[in-house]
């Protein structure tokens, strides 16, 4: 029972009838509110997990639509129209993973003409603040 109130005491200021609680500190500043060169890194970290997920689930709905496709190629039994449909859906989930890379590609090499770092955003924002 001591050792609660020794550690109560320690932990509060109280200074005023109304019962000041104490302070709280924030375990660290990792979400204290930034300016300037702190807030463009934090958006950078924030657009950079989002693409990168958004190419993770992109890449796993290739995997699926290929695997769908793959499935329904073995069970099309030798129906001309049900093996055309799967080759098309593996062509066109092919398709799309090629334009999800080419975007990356061509975002880098419009970015490096125009000598502007698009794949790198925090850059681009320090360099637009005043």
């Amino acid at each position: 029972m001591n050792v609660l109130k020794s550690i109560a005491q320690a932990t509060t200021t109280t200074s005023t009838p109304s019962g000041n609680l104490g302070t709280f500190t924030a375990p660290s500043s990792a979400f204290a509110p930034t300016t300037g060169a702190g807030a463009a890194s934090t958006f950078e970290r924030i657009l950079s997990v989002a693409l990168g997920g958004f190419t993770i689930v992109a890449g796993i709905y290739f995997l699926f639509t290929l695997l769908v496709a793959a499935y329904n190629w073995m069970g099309a039994a030798g129906d001309a129209g049900k093996v055309k449909k799967a080759r098309d859906t593996m062509t066109n989930g092919l398709i799309g993973l090629v334009i999800l890379v080419a975007v990356y590609a061509i975002a880098g090499i419009i970015g490096s003409m125009l000598g502007i770092d698009l794949l790198n955003p925090g850059t681009l924002l320090l360099e637009l603040a005043p």
